[in-house]
């Protein structure tokens, strides 16, 4: 079988939003209040020894263990995911951060506001 390349003249996302740090800190309105669909995002937890877990946010101004996330990407220790959202998760604004559980609030678990101990890269494929 042969291989192609092909370029593609209208590319799935136009904007890459790059966190080399993602943490317990909420990156709040990082679309700067513009409409905006995500695509795909990359988690890249090669440097901690246990799980943790990427929450989105649609609004601008969320609150780390209070506000329950729109999405919540999970990736194990010592590795790096990537998920695909094929349709697109539209969002009037977009916010996110990370930390070392998988409960929303802090009522259901004292890790809903711990930050992992060493650093998370997260990328965001979208459009604005």
């Amino acid at each position: 079988m042969a291989v192609t390349t092909s370029t593609i003249a209208d590319p799935l996302g136009t904007k890459l939003i790059i966190d080399a740090d993602s943490d317990a800190t909420s990156e709040s309105n990082v679309t700067s209040g513009a409409a905006a669909t995500v695509y795909a995002v990359e988690i890249d937890n090669t440097s901690n020894t246990s799980a943790v877990y990427t929450k989105l946010y649609q609004s601008t101004n969320p609150t780390v263990g209070t506000t329950p996330p729109d999405l919540q990407f999970k990736v194990a220790a010592s590795s790096k995911q990537t998920y695909i959202i094929g349709s697109g998760f539209a969002v009037g604004s977009l916010s996110f951060w990370t930390v070392t559980s998988p409960y929303a609030v802090t009522g259901n678990n004292s890790n809903a506001t711990n930050s992992p101990p060493s650093d998370v890269k997260v990328k965001i494929l979208c459009t604005f």
